[in-house]
């Protein structure tokens, strides 16, 4: 276990979102338990100790792929970030509900809905993608997966240069191990609820 000798500054701060101060105070938490200092968890999750302080200061609004390293770096599923208090025995989430964490630039939006926690994670996403937007994704962790079903529209689904179209009605499953991108292509609003699937990682300490 690693001396973890340095410490970002309290996020709990009047005038930060709700959002950003969870995931502040989730990452912090989570990075101490390991007894990791912030240039171990910047080797791990590949990003920048300067990033990591922001994060954990609550600066910003880091992106779903900044969020996904991280997460992946410690063994959490991305509700394990942004969610603000532990899991109840029965938890729902109501209509319209979840974490926006990611806009597109036509007016489409990816909500992350709700997550298990290890040692059977997942996380269920809802996507609305506008005419002309596309969610561009570098590769996840080694194992995961995800699903998804098309709700309304059609899907263009890029997986390491494989173009495959997902209509309405059907559904699909990829290794998202690799680098991937949800696209609209066409003249309509398309909507899908996709499922990322997270193997069981034991703690890399």
């Amino acid at each position: 276990m690693e001396q973890n000798n340095d410490r970002a500054a309290d996020p709990d701060q009047p005038g930060q979102p709700a959002v950003s101060r969870a995931i502040a105070a989730n990452v912090r938490a989570a990075r101490t338990a390991h007894g990791w200092s912030l240039d171990a968890l910047a080797a791990r999750s590949g990003l920048s100790k300067g990033a990591l302080v922001g994060v954990e200061q609550g600066r910003g609004n880091p992106g779903v792929l900044t969020l996904a390293r991280i997460a992946d770096a410690l063994g959490l599923p991305l509700t394990g970030l942004v969610d603000a208090t532990p899991a109840p025995l029965v938890e729902v989430v109501p209509a319209g509900g979840g974490t926006r964490l990611w806009q597109g630039e036509h007016g489409g939006h990816g909500d992350l809905l709700i997550g298990s926690d290890p040692p059977v994670s997942a996380e269920l996403w809802r996507w609305t993608l506008a005419p002309g937007d596309a969610h561009v994704s570098a590769a996840h962790g080694v194992g995961v997966r995800e699903l998804v079903t098309v709700l309304d529209g059609t899907l263009t689904l890029d997986v390491a240069g494989d173009r495959v179209e997902v209509p309405a009605g059907a559904c699909a499953r990829f290794a998202a191990d690799r680098a991937h991108t949800y696209r609209n292509d066409g003249s309509g609003t398309a909507r899908f609820i996709g499922v990322v699937l997270l193997p069981g990682r034991a703690d890399p300490t």
